[in-house]
């Protein structure tokens, strides 16, 4: 039997020829329905709610104007879903970051931030306590560090410029690193 006939039979009341129609078209449903979220609907609810719009779309269908019903059943489908959608996003309480899920966890909560708030806060914190126990180094001492750290200079590199030993460059080096650490505990 062609859909056409189907779907007349239907019109009239034939509930196996709706039946028939339903079948057909619930695969479609089903994919629609997954793809789905509306709060307070499980995809049982949804896969209904598309299964009635076929039966309305039976319904509605002037089989004299056109013969294209899979376009018309599928577009139908797609807007009961979109009221859907549309009927329940008007609730603030479901479109608010603020809401709670089922757990009682905000939503806001659950969105991971690009950035780490505390991470750069300790960041800045511990940059003042060495720019404080820089400033309380003598001026060798900084000399050295800046020679080291900040100019990326070698170690050997500082000795043959000091006219020291390389090893004194070493436990200088190992002494001012020291007097840092014991500057932050404080």
């Amino acid at each position: 039997m062609r859909l056409i006939e189907k779907i007349l039979l239907a019109k009239t009341g034939d509930k196996k020829a709706m039946e028939e129609i339903i079948k057909s078209y619930t695969p479609f449903v089903v994919k629609s329905a997954r793809c789905t979220f509306v709060k307070g609907y499980d995809i049982e609810d949804l896969i209904q709610i598309g299964q009635v719009a076929i039966i309305k779309a039976v319904n509605m269908f002037d089989v004299t104007k056109s013969s294209a019903f899979t376009g018309y059943v599928t577009n139908a489908i797609a807007r009961s879903f979109y009221g859907l959608i549309r009927d329940n996003i008007k609730e603030n309480s479901c479109c608010s970051l603020n809401s709670a899920n089922e757990d009682g966890n905000q939503f806001i909560v659950a969105i991971p931030a690009e950035e780490n708030i505390e991470e750069e806060l300790l960041k800045k914190e511990e940059k003042l306590l060495l720019g404080k126990a820089l400033d309380k180094l003598p001026k060798e001492d900084l000399e050295l560090i800046n020679w080291f750290y900040y100019e990326n200079k070698t170690l050997e590199k500082y000795a043959q410029f000091k006219g020291i030993c390389y090893r004194t460059a070493i436990n200088r080096k190992r002494k001012v690193l020291k007097r840092l650490r014991l500057s932050f505990k404080d």
